[in-house]
């Protein structure tokens, strides 16, 4: 079928749906219907022809779910993910945003396409303070069903990326792609538990409406020098909306003297070169340690638990470096679990008891 025909048939039925509804909705309910509408009427979207625009990309991914899911039945992961991506989904329409895709254990949007809008930054910001809000209430539910607790990170970027339809025929997808959708990816994988990251052109161009805490200046790939990212914990307009707090130090920290070997982790691959150090202090979710390598801020190592934490059991445990000092001939840096509710990760929680507590 020609393009312009399917593109009629969306136009049709939304303008159909708006009528029987008295002919104007609010602009949420107007970008759920269009994409309902693509979703109903067509095998594949329609073809757009490729162009260039300046949009936000949102990105929202589940920390350490990979490693999550090496403890959890299939019946479980399904029941961790459903109201997830459900919600995502409804806030992503409910603030006039379009869902691109499902990574994973992440979903992508963008906010200025299909449809465009001048407050597409600000739409997008609203829209990630909601989506850390709804994490509390999704891990109340957990909770009471006896489920682990899930963290998102949230990325976004705002940038010109060429968006349209793309693939053969038979397989076209409605999507953005450039180097600011590759930038809002990386920016992603750097957020923590809890956290909204924000690069700087979305930052400048939103900062008379939001309160931002730490900023944090890395390297990235993909970019040549180094590159500012801001965290985000409210936004003020059109109404204030805060980024609830996800505690990374929700316990005292017990000073010990722990071997540490530990591997370098570049996206989701874990590199094979080992590396040592030692662990000064612990706590729940993160801890301290000294280590003969320098890391990058928001670098990401994993190390398996041993019989160094007085424990039978054998996991793995993810953690991100947040701050580096030199100390010596050596560089301490103080780290945040990537992961919750694995193996690994409760063997450490039940070491920091025995220590605080004398609980085994």
């Amino acid at each position: 079928m020609d393009s312009s025909v399917q593109s009629d048939r969306v136009v049709t039925m939304v303008e159909a749906l708006l009528a029987r509804v008295g002919g104007a909705v609010p602009a949420a309910e107007y970008s759920a219907l269009t994409q309902l509408a693509y979703n109903l009427l067509e095998p594949v979207p329609p073809f757009l022809p490729p162009s260039p625009r300046q949009v936000t990309v949102l990105i929202v991914d589940l920390r350490g779910f990979s490693s999550l899911a090496e403890i959890c039945t299939s019946a479980d992961l399904i029941d961790l993910l459903k109201p997830f991506f459900e919600q995502m989904t409804a806030l992503v329409h409910a603030h006039g945003g379009f869902v691109d895709k499902f990574l994973g254990d992440g979903v992508m949007a963008l906010f200025g396409a299909p449809t465009p809008c001048a407050c597409h930054l600000q739409q997008a910001l609203q829209c990630a303070a909601r989506m850390q809000q709804a994490m509390v209430g999704i891990n109340a539910e957990n909770v009471r069903r006896g489920l682990p607790e899930i963290h998102a990170g949230i990325g976004i970027n705002t940038g010109e990326v060429m968006v349209g339809s793309f693939g053969p025929e038979d397989h076209r997808e409605y999507t953005a792609i450039g180097d600011e959708v590759n930038f809002a990816a990386r920016i992603e994988s750097f957020s923590l538990r809890g956290q909204v990251l924000l690069s700087e052109n979305s930052y400048l161009a939103a900062r008379d409406s939001i309160e931002v805490g730490a900023m944090r200046r890395l390297q990235v790939k993909g970019r040549r020098g180094p590159v500012t990212l801001y965290e985000m914990l409210a936004v003020t307009e059109p109404e204030r909306l805060e980024v609830p707090r996800v505690e990374l130090r929700n316990s005292p920290r017990v000073a010990v003297e722990l071997p540490l070997h530990f591997h370098r982790v570049d996206g989701n691959e874990v590199l094979q070169e080992t590396h040592a150090g030692s662990i000064r202090n612990l706590g729940y979710d993160g801890m301290l340690a000294q280590l003969e390598l320098e890391l990058p801020t928001l670098s990401e190592i994993n190390f398996r638990v041993s019989s160094d934490f007085a424990t039978d059991v054998s996991g793995e445990v993810y953690a991100r470096a947040l701050y580096t000092r030199p100390v010596a001939n050596r560089f301490e840096i103080s780290f945040a679990f990537t992961t919750s509710g694995t193996a690994g990760h409760q063997a450490v929680r039940r070491y920091v008891d025995q220590l605080l507590w004398g609980r085994p």
